[in-house]
């Protein structure tokens, strides 16, 4: 089956958040939810994706199978589902999507609840050793919350982001993640801020639940050329991650605490050494990653493009760590090239950038109500910093062809990464 823009008509555009209408459909295929074991559900603000990736490749380098359903895509559709270790090819997903759009009817489901659907048929047909799944937005209403069997939950860091869906307070926010957390489950939790850690301990007590806790029950940091990682279990030492980014140790850490805690209640077996060849193995396209194809003929030798997705402002803030930190090693100019689409808190947004960038690039996301170079220009954020406006995202690579040793960063929207991937 082709996905063509009338496949992508056939769905609620706005819907109402919850899981009644999921739970309806799964009802007439026969609820393939019911039939996944060994299941880990991922929550959080930012770092969901890397840390699905740090553990998929230390499952991988254990020799063991992953179904993972992830969004949202960056090139193609096929990128949500992993089928036992491999990206789905079009002819099994369009058998999946066939299949349940036999039961389909128009404006029955969003589009991302028709593929949850999917995720739930095709991991119940091809099973695996472990069955991972991402939240689209949120948790507790989200259409991959229908799962009553769960071996762990995962919280990444929980910040703002998505307000007009789940609200402009992180206690609101907080409370909708952390309803991924099943009765009696056990849930792995990132650095959190400490206005909602007594939100969290109330919740788990209430659903009679376990949580483990960074800088509590676990530990990370690095130590010069080291990464360091403690727990009850013991210290595990390495150097290198396969993926970019001082911000990525969190995101390994939390994979450990993760494999470590399924290995102390028997869901697995796998050693450290095990573990750090797949932190070393990791690869994600659209995390602080170098573009290293076509572009790099637009732009001068001594130059580099970066993409990143960070979309929100505590995004924003590790990416400006970042790229000062890349500064004191090898200094360069700073060029942003910026998409953000509107009804983001512009702001909270840039201000992570107003003394640290030479130029700001503001183009728009194709199929969105984007931000402007008159919305920059009313912020009044950047006395220093030159403000510009391109008609695309190649016009804005292709006006900094000529400046010399600079880092071209892009970000501000996944959409706008997968744009730049798909040019490079």
């Amino acid at each position: 089956m082709i996905i063509n823009d009338y496949f992508y008509e056939k769905f609620i555009k706005n819907p109402e958040k919850g899981t009644k209408r999921i739970l309806n459909f799964l009802s007439k295929i026969g609820h393939p939810q019911k039939k996944i074991n060994n299941i880990v559900h991922v929550t959080g603000t930012n770092g969901k994706g890397s840390t699905i990736e740090f553990i998929r490749s230390c499952l991988n380098a254990n020799k063991l199978t992953s179904n993972i359903f992830t969004s949202p895509h960056l090139l193609r559709v096929n990128e949500r589902f992993i089928i036992q270790n491999k990206v789905i090819g079009d002819n099994l997903l369009s058998s999946v999507i066939e299949k349940c759009n036999e039961f389909y009817s128009d404006q029955e489901l969003s589009f991302f609840e028709f593929f949850t659907v999917c995720a739930f048929e095709l991991f119940s047909k091809n099973l695996s050793d472990f069955n991972i799944f991402e939240v689209g937005i949120g948790g507790q209403h989200d259409p991959t919350n229908v799962m009553a069997k769960k071996d762990l939950s995962i919280i990444t860091t929980i910040s703002y982001d998505h307000e007009e869906l789940l609200g402009n307070d992180l206690e609101m926010i907080a409370c909708e993640k952390l309803g991924i957390i099943p009765e009696g489950g056990l849930a792995i939790f990132g650095p959190q801020d400490n206005s909602i850690k007594h939100l969290i301990n109330k919740y788990l007590i209430e659903k009679n639940a376990r949580g483990f806790f960074y800088e509590k029950d676990w530990f990370i940091e690095r130590d010069d050329n080291s990464i360091i990682y403690r727990d009850e279990g013991g210290k595990l030492e390495f150097e290198l991650l396969g993926l970019n980014g001082g911000f990525q140790i969190f995101n390994a850490g939390l994979c450990i605490a993760s494999l470590r805690l399924l290995k102390r209640y028997n869901k697995i077996e796998i050693d450290d050494e095990t573990i750090i060849t797949g932190l070393r193995s990791a690869k994600l396209n659209g995390r602080l990653s170098k573009l290293t194809g076509n572009t790099n003929s637009w732009i001068t030798n001594d130059s580099e493009i970066l993409i990143d997705g960070c979309h929100n402002p505590s995004a924003a803030k590790v990416i400006r760590n970042e790229m000062i930190e890349a500064n004191i090693n090898n200094k360069k100019n700073l060029l942003i090239i910026l998409g953000l689409k509107k009804n983001k808190k512009l702001e909270n947004f840039l201000v992570n950038f107003r003394d640290i960038a030479k130029e700001i690039t503001i183009v728009p996301i194709k199929g969105s109500d984007s931000a402007s170079l008159l919305d920059l220009k009313n912020i009044n954020l950047f006395e220093n910093t030159i403000l510009k406006e391109a008609s695309s995202l190649k016009e804005a690579i292709n006006s900094y062809s000529k400046y010399q040793n600079s880092r071209i960063l892009i970000c501000g929207s996944l959409y706008l990464v997968s744009e730049a991937l798909s040019i490079d």
